[in-house]
């Protein structure tokens, strides 16, 4: 499939990274109800209506990503890690903007968006599993990569490559996609990447866009070098008690409890290691659970947000949860 043409404009996107970051928090009404199934949300990744397909083909990986994916069976995965033919795993560039939407969308409208940056050293076709379980319930993912994935000029390569899309007569993504409801997101180094990401001022990506908007976060086992107090939107850590690369802790004392300015959760869930998130949606309890913070931003699915708000929140006590914690501006958010 045609990579959209995106890499043509990336280097020019990619100039403006030493922008700096955040956005206001509002979420319409839910058009379509959010069902988690009747077993704990971190143990379910119900997967969407829509066929999900991708602007870069996956394969076995082969070279370093070899090397990754056996770490990753002995840490426990119980899939095969998954690869694109971009640097280092082949011979395509390792700099770009992949795509996973609906297969469907020419007759969906107005789709929300999500930014989900690889981790250092990573590639979007390892999140493979991930990214289709989003798209398939009915998100367009890009996916910015330039092997480092770490800094903060992707979240703005990301926007452009959005709003490019959205504005092409020729791209299969034109006018159907709702940039004001985009929600960011990434593994280690490129959930610092996030942070950083959800801390540029709105004017900023205006700049890129005058309808893009940042209405959230979802960092993932985040490198702990992140500006989390220039945040001002909803934020979810997820943190793994098996992770030896970026312990659980870090992102609590570096990054959740320094988010001054805006609601701050995190989760810490049983077992979890860094490779986690390379594994299929339904042995990867961060999928599911980033499913549910999406539908509760850009929906305000009540069911989606029980999780989260409220007294009673449903996270803090399901089985596969470690602990969870939440500051004094996330008891506020709204329920829907």
């Amino acid at each position: 499939m045609s990579r959209f043409g995106f890499r043509r404009g990336v280097a020019a996107v990619l100039a403006a990274g030493s922008l700096l970051a955040g956005v206001s928090f509002a979420a319409p009404a839910s058009a379509d109800a959010y069902d988690p199934g009747a077993v704990p949300l971190s143990q379910y990744a119900p997967a969407g209506a829509h066929e999900a397909v991708s602007t870069a083909a996956v394969y076995p990986c082969q070279a370093l990503y070899a090397v990754y994916d056996a770490v990753g069976h002995v840490l426990g995965n119980h899939s095969n890690m998954t690869c694109t033919h971009e640097f280092p795993g082949g011979l395509d560039s390792p700099v770009g903007v992949d795509f996973y939407y609906p297969k469907d969308i020419a007759t969906m409208t107005r789709v929300p968006t999500v930014i989900w940056i690889p981790g250092f050293s990573s590639e979007p076709g390892n999140y493979d599993a991930s990214a289709r379980l989003w798209a398939s319930n009915g998100f367009v993912v890009a996916m910015p990569h330039d092997l480092i994935n770490s800094l903060d000029e992707l979240p703005l390569a990301a926007a452009g490559a959005l709003s490019a899309a959205n504005r092409d007569p020729r791209n299969v993504l034109h006018g159907r996609l709702d940039l004001s409801r985009t929600v960011i997101g990434g593994h280690s180094g490129g959930g610092g990447a996030a942070i950083n990401g959800a801390g540029i001022p709105p004017n900023i990506y205006q700049l890129i866009d005058p309808e893009f908007r940042i209405i959230g976060a979802v960092p993932t086992q985040p490198g702990p070098v992140a500006a989390a107090f220039l945040v001002n939107v909803p934020t979810l850590y997820l943190t793994g008690s098996a992770d030896f690369i970026v312990p659980h802790f870090l992102p609590r004392l570096v990054e959740y409890e320094l988010e001054f300015n805006a609601p701050a959760i995190l989760v810490c869930l049983k077992g979890v290691t860094h490779w986690t998130p390379f594994d299929d949606a339904a042995h990867n309890p961060m999928a599911s659970i980033t499913l549910a913070w999406l539908r509760y931003l850009v929906d305000g699915d009540k069911t989606a947000a029980s999780y989260f708000v409220g007294p009673d929140w449903k996270l803090r006590a399901d089985p596969a949860v470690d602990y969870a914690l939440r500051n004094g501006r996330a008891d506020n958010l709204p329920a829907a």
